[in-house]
């Protein structure tokens, strides 16, 4: 026999508390927020997307923009695009300025 839930906020003792309802499953009531630079490796990522539409897939975007960007002196492998992508490393400045002026001032 299962006892009734308590609405008491100070339960006495021997009574059962519940909760939750068994039937439904506890949502969390929280979203977890991105850090600032979580925020801009985010919004980095979808400015690539934007500065080149054509490519369809990540490894064709990524080949896209290694070509674009590797100059004579410095070379970037895809592979490095792919971790934008996937906000796992940071880019450099002059990197940020290049695809910002790609996809437009208004990004």
């Amino acid at each position: 026999m299962q006892q009734a839930a308590s609405t008491n906020l100070f339960p006495s003792r021997g009574s059962v508390v519940r909760t939750h309802n068994r039937r439904r499953p506890v949502e969390k009531s929280y979203r977890k927020s991105l850090s600032p630079e979580d925020a801009e490796r985010k919004w980095f990522a979808g400015l690539l997307w934007k500065a080149f539409p054509e490519a369809r897939s990540e490894n064709e975007l990524s080949e896209m923009v290694a070509e674009v960007l590797s100059s004579e002196g410095r070379a970037i492998h895809p592979k490095t695009v792919r971790n934008w992508l996937r906000c796992e490393n940071t880019p450099h400045f002059r990197y940020v300025m290049q695809v910002i002026a790609m996809a437009g001032a208004e990004s």
